[in-house]
């Protein structure tokens, strides 16, 4: 059953009704343990620092954000769990590091090139705008640089936001796997896809104007949604005891 996006977001709530404590704990460990680790090559790249040891923090803030990708998807194995009825601890965030890491981080990293390179036309432009000072053209350039980035970081979401679910539910698929089979997953719900983006982008900028305060309930919840379409779109919500929001 195709459920849209609003019946999503309503059993979403349900599932973390009077049980955000634990996936609050997870997320805010999966976030908070990364910046700890990064303080030290923050300092480190001072304006002042020199071109090696600029390279070696661009090189390690690389590492953490890979590191901070697989304790989120320590956190999407909980919430799995938690919407599946079974055990979730504390404990469940580390569990990629002992279930397949190079797994994750491998799906981390070809995640982070394809946004990377969706993000190139922009980025480019803004390098020409850069050389080409004020005027018109220049202006028009980045302008069609950025939405030529947005479009392909959109589709990038859109066709492959749920590969960690599918690694997280099939512990043996391989990473190329996942990706074909959640491009293949995704036809005939991309539309569907398009608006749960739309609406975790405004849970994004709820974030923003609250100095990332309302990340202690939005993480979860955007978590808890997103597992929820990919139950969704693989039929298993259907077989789950969940309230129908559906007229």
């Amino acid at each position: 059953m195709k459920r849209k996006t609003g019946e999503l977001a309503r059993i979403a709530r349900d599932i973390l009704n009077n049980r955000y404590t634990l996936p609050m704990g997870a997320f805010v460990a999966a976030i908070f343990i990364p910046a700890v680790i990064e303080i030290p090559f923050s300092l480190y790249a001072r304006p002042s620092a020199s071109a090696i040891q600029l390279v070696i923090s661009g090189f390690a803030e690389f590492l953490i954000l890979l590191i901070e990708q697989v304790l989120l998807v320590g956190v999407l194995m909980g919430q799995f769990n938690l919407t599946r009825n079974q055990p979730f601890t504390l404990r469940t965030v580390f569990s990629p590091f002992k279930l397949g890491t190079d797994r994750y981080f491998g799906a981390a990293f070809l995640f982070d090139l394809l946004i990377a390179l969706a993000l190139c036309p922009g980025i480019c432009c803004y390098i020409a705008f850069r050389q080409l000072g004020a005027g018109i053209p220049p202006v028009l350039l980045l302008i069609a640089g950025i939405c030529c980035s947005a479009v392909l970081a959109v589709l990038v979401l859109i066709h492959y936001l749920l590969v960690f679910c599918f690694l997280v539910d099939y512990p043996k698929m391989r990473v190329f796997d996942a990706y074909k089979e959640c491009r293949r997953a995704m036809r005939g719900s991309r539309l569907r896809m398009l608006s749960v983006l739309v609406c975790l982008l405004g849970w994004i900028c709820l974030i923003a104007c609250s100095f990332g305060i309302a990340a202690l309930w939005a993480g979860p919840y955007m978590i808890e949604l997103l597992t929820i379409f990919y139950l969704d779109i693989t039929g298993e919500l259907d077989r789950l005891p969940v309230r129908s929001y559906q007229t």
